[in-house]
């Protein structure tokens, strides 16, 4: 079985997670900025985020993670590689704690996640987010995005 832990970023995190992306990350960043250089948004993520951290999978960086504050509320959000699928219990429960950190933090957590991305999609909601079932025009393209969220 995979190791999968969370800790902090370190150098070289955001160039090796960003170098080897999920497609479905990489259409999504994609769909909601127009951009291509996903290690840009990348550090454009990590720069405004308020918490952030880096999941590492059989010691490789494998996601990165955070939320950015936004007019009071907690705008989560994950970016990963397909290292991720070698231990999907392991980072479901992971993930549930650490969206329990950001939420004692926000009292709401928003954001949205590309239609497309059937398995982020279920992912949100076995971590307790509500996933809208209804798309919505999202992003510099307007494409369809789910918006998810938590409040307390």
């Amino acid at each position: 079985m995979a190791k999968l832990i969370v800790r902090d970023v370190r150098d070289g995190d955001l160039e090796s997670i960003a170098a080897n992306l999920r497609n479905a990350d990489i259409e999504e960043i994609h769909g909601s900025t127009g951009h291509r250089d996903c290690l840009a948004v990348m550090r454009q993520g990590a720069e405004t985020s308020a918490m952030l951290w880096t999941i590492e999978v059989d010691g490789e960086p494998a996601g990165l993670f955070g939320v950015v504050p936004t007019d009071g509320i907690g705008v989560p959000w994950m970016l990963g590689t397909p290292a991720l699928e070698r231990a999907p219990k392991q980072l479901t429960k992971l993930g549930r704690a650490y969206v329990t950190l950001m939420h004692d933090k926000y009292a709401t957590l928003l954001n949205y996640v590309d239609a497309r991305s059937l398995k982020s999609v279920y992912w949100l909601a076995r971590l307790g987010f509500t996933v809208q079932k209804e798309t919505e025009p999202y992003g510099v393209f307007g494409l369809p995005f789910h918006r998810f969220g938590m409040n307390r």
